[in-house]
């Protein structure tokens, strides 16, 4: 019998129940409606959309790992990358599609394009749900999503946001402010949607760069996972 590919097992382990689906389309509904209500209301959906890509994107690895829910494509299998890569597009894709509908519906609603479809949206998006994926592969499910929400509230109890805000809003006149703006773009991405999702160059690229490191860490950390079994559950 032949192993199933990495994408189409994963397509199957990972795919959202009908409860999340549900809800995925309840989002999507109420965050348009948002959006219809007043000018700052595609901002506000779109940090709704972005929340919900937190939570569905920790899909964690080593809880189902230890409990033999991945053996049928690790049997046998000596290289792990193609398994890591699969599992980290999968568990971005559904939050994905929530993002780019959203980002449709804006530029109908609209007939300007969607702050989601900016580099600077798009770059948002993807370094949040990496960072995420990646932390939630050892912690377990949700805890990636859960941790980065329990983060942005403290820096906004500590009154952190604004001075972020003004850090990612200066412009890039020498290497310590354009500095200051990278830090604070990765401590706290959707400082991106602003100035209608408009990011400067270096800050944009050391933002994918960053994206990118921790996706390779996290595809090193599955490659790495060995632990014994649990019973199943």
């Amino acid at each position: 019998m032949n192993q199933p590919s990495p994408f189409r097992f994963f397509s199957v382990i990972l795919r959202p129940s009908r409860a999340t689906m549900a809800a995925l389309l309840a989002v999507l509904a109420y965050a348009t409606y948002l959006a219809s209500m007043s000018a700052d209301g595609f901002d506000q959906a779109l940090l709704l959309i972005l929340l919900t890509q937190l939570l569905v994107a920790s899909t964690g690895y080593r809880d189902r790992l230890v409990r033999g829910h991945f053996d049928a494509i690790l049997a046998g299998r000596r290289r792990r990358e193609p398994i890591a890569l699969a599992h980290a597009v999968l568990s971005i894709v559904p939050g994905l599609l929530l993002w780019l509908a959203f980002g449709a519906v804006q530029h109908l609603v609209t007939s300007r394009p969607s702050i989601a479809m900016t580099p600077g949206g798009l770059v948002t998006f993807i370094y949040a749900s990496v960072v995420v994926w990646a932390v939630s592969l050892g912690l377990g499910k949700n805890t990636g999503g859960v941790i980065w929400v329990f983060v942005a509230f403290v820096l906004a109890g500590a009154g952190k946001v604004h001075v972020l805000r003004e850090a990612f809003g200066t412009s890039s006149a020498s290497l310590m402010v354009t500095a200051r703006a990278i830090a604070a773009a990765l401590a706290f991405p959707p400082v991106m949607l602003g100035n209608d999702g408009y990011v400067e160059p270096p800050v944009l690229v050391s933002v994918c760069i960053a994206a990118l490191v921790v996706l390779v860490s996290g595809v090193w950390m599955i490659v790495r996972f060995d632990a014994p079994l649990k019973d199943p559950a």
